[in-house]
């Protein structure tokens, strides 16, 4: 938890993780879909050590933001669920369920870059690239490992100037969240 690059760290493991599924998509569709289906409580628990990395450098307790991603998280997978029991009546194939859980994912992780920064924005956005290209060029290996080098490079070099809003100080949607430690109190309550 207090390691130096345990962020750099998730999010390596996290760019693998969405490597190997394409790969294994590509492989077997009933696999990409059980794969998929089980990447929501990864990716959940990802956002909740990042979100516990935050706390410690930061200082503030983040009950609040937890709750968030709680609320994310748990709508993705009441989706995903759905998904899944959507492909077993054969209601869809196993391909287009794996997509459409791939697209899930990747929503989910795009919305939790509100709150975790730069980096859950990249892989929410690699997953929608990668999606698009599965479903547009019924994309291979070699084109989503060429993808993914560029998001690789941006989220380990770049992450320090961005635009996107992440944990700090001046962040609104952050200090309408987190309460005031102090005072007991939310940021922008009269004193």
């Amino acid at each position: 938890m207090q390691h130096i690059y345990i962020n750099e760290i998730i999010f390596i493991t996290l760019i693998s993780l969405c490597f190997f599924g394409e790969v294994l998509i590509e492989v077997s569709d009933r696999a990409g879909v059980f794969y998929w289906l089980l990447m929501s409580p990864v990716f959940f628990y990802a956002s909740i050590l990042s979100e516990k990395t935050k706390t410690l450098a930061t200082g503030h307790k983040t009950e609040h933001l937890i709750k968030y991603q709680i609320l994310f998280w748990g709508s993705a997978f009441f989706a995903i669920i759905l998904v899944f029991l959507t492909w077993h009546a054969e209601m869809m194939k196993a391909q287009a369920a794996a997509i459409t859980i791939h697209i899930l994912l990747a929503h989910t992780m795009f919305l939790s870059g509100i709150i975790l920064g730069f980096r859950f924005y990249l892989i929410g956005v690699l997953l929608f690239c990668t999606a698009g290209l599965t479903i547009l060029m019924e994309a291979h290996f070699a084109i989503d490992l060429l993808i993914t080098l560029p998001f690789i490079w941006l989220g380990l070099y770049v992450e320090k100037n961005h635009i996107f809003p992440t944990l700090a100080a001046d962040n609104e949607l952050v200090k309408e969240i987190v309460e005031d430690q102090d005072h007991n109190r939310r940021a922008g309550d009269p004193k």
